[in-house]
C-alpha cells in the first residue's frame, strides 16, 4: 500500500510518544497500537470507508487521518467544506 505516510517501528514511536508524554505508561501506549495494527490487518476501515490511520487510531478510534484531524461540520465556518 502506497500512502503519503513514513513507516516508523513500534519501538521507535514509543520511544517518541513517551518522551512527549512523560504520563503516559509504555504499556498502555504498546497496547494501543497493537490494537490499531491488529484491526488495520483485519482490513477494519474508517466509517468512511478509508484505511485507517494506525498512529491516530490507538489514541483516538479507529478512523482515517482524515476523519481523526479534520474539523467537525458543525465547526465549520459557513461556506467551507
Amino acid at each position: 500500500m502506497k500512502t503519503g505516510f513514513t513507516p516508523i517501528r513500534l519501538e521507535d514511536y514509543v520511544e517518541l510518544h513517551l518522551r512527549a508524554n512523560p504520563d503516559a505508561k509504555r504499556a498502555e501506549v504498546i497496547a494501543r497500537l497493537e490494537d490499531a495494527i491488529d484491526a488495520y490487518q483485519k482490513d477494519i476501515r474508517c466509517q468512511c470507508g478509508a484505511w485507517i490511520w494506525i498512529i491516530g487510531s490507538a489514541e483516538a478510534g479507529l478512523a482515517c487521518f482524515t476523519c481523526i484531524t479534520a474539523a467537525p461540520a458543525w465547526n465549520r465556518r459557513a461556506g467551507e467544506s
